[in-house]
């Protein structure tokens, strides 16, 4: 544990599709940068199973986020991510709470510690820092304490029906030093080149929680699906665009939502 706290906190820097493979297992090569900016909505107005734990599901969410990457090694990148918010979250008595501003910032970096011509195995360590948290807004944006990840990451390319593809399998553990329990996450990527400029990626984003929880949280799990094409505009600019939807949960909300997201190489 104290390694990871250490690791987490000394880089200064997820990457989801870099240029080799577009899958995250792959670093980002040397002396190369990747920026995605991205517009995301989504939407939930009931929980799964009935039941909220006194916790409000019924809310809107937008959010603008711009993930900057740049290869520091052959085989090591680092990232920063920021993200602004507009959460809308209803309350009994038919009263709806609004709140802008910026959310937590993600830092981190992604290390390949095994490749082949073919094949990839990384490891992430990522902190998650609230810089803006402000506990009088309502709803506040973000946790108000620091959170950390360790990620191992599974990248491979193949073939599917003949056309080329990639497969990205992601498994997580997030130590929470607040109320929140930490987590358990399970991701997975399937991309396939359907033509020449175009990627259609399939994905499944799964988190549980584990362990004790503080007062007003609860135990709770998400299980979403999100399928999106990306575009290449140019040789250096692509263009993503998709939709998901949460397919199964307890004590979470139904969410749904679209999203948008422009990549450029620098």
């Amino acid at each position: 544990m104290k390694r990871l706290i250490l690791l987490s906190v000394l880089l200064l820097g997820i990457i989801l599709f870099p240029q080799q493979g577009l899958a995250g297992a792959w670093p980002q090569a040397e002396g190369t940068g990747q920026l995605i900016t991205s517009l995301a909505t989504s939407t939930s107005d009931t929980g799964f199973d009935g039941r909220n734990n006194d916790r409000s599901l019924e809310f809107n969410k937008w959010e603008f986020s711009a993930l900057a990457s740049w290869g520091v090694g052959q085989d090591s990148s680092l990232f920063v991510k920021p993200s602004l918010q507009r959460l809308s979250a209803d309350r009994s008595g038919g009263v709806t709470d609004h709140t802008v501003g910026v959310t937590d910032t993600e830092i981190g970096g992604t290390f390949a510690v095994w490749r082949d011509a073919e094949s990839v195995i990384s490891l992430q360590p990522m902190a998650r820092l609230p810089f803006f948290y402000n506990p009088d807004r309502n709803p506040a944006l973000g946790s108000g304490h620091l959170d950390l990840e360790m990620r191992a990451m599974y990248g491979t390319n193949l073939s599917v029906a003949g056309l080329p593809a990639f497969f990205d399998g992601q498994v997580a553990w997030r130590e929470r030093t607040g109320p929140p329990a930490n987590e358990v996450s399970l991701d997975l990527t399937l991309g396939v080149r359907a033509d020449t400029d175009l990627q259609v990626l399939l994905q499944s984003f799964n988190t549980v929680s584990t362990g004790d929880s503080g007062p007003g949280y609860g135990e709770f799990r998400r299980h979403k699906l999100q399928v999106s094409a990306v575009y290449e505009l140019t040789e250096d600019v692509s263009l993503q665009i998709g939709v998901n939807q949460a397919i199964a949960g307890h004590n979470d909300g139904n969410e749904r939502g679209v999203m948008a997201a422009l990549w450029m190489r620098v």
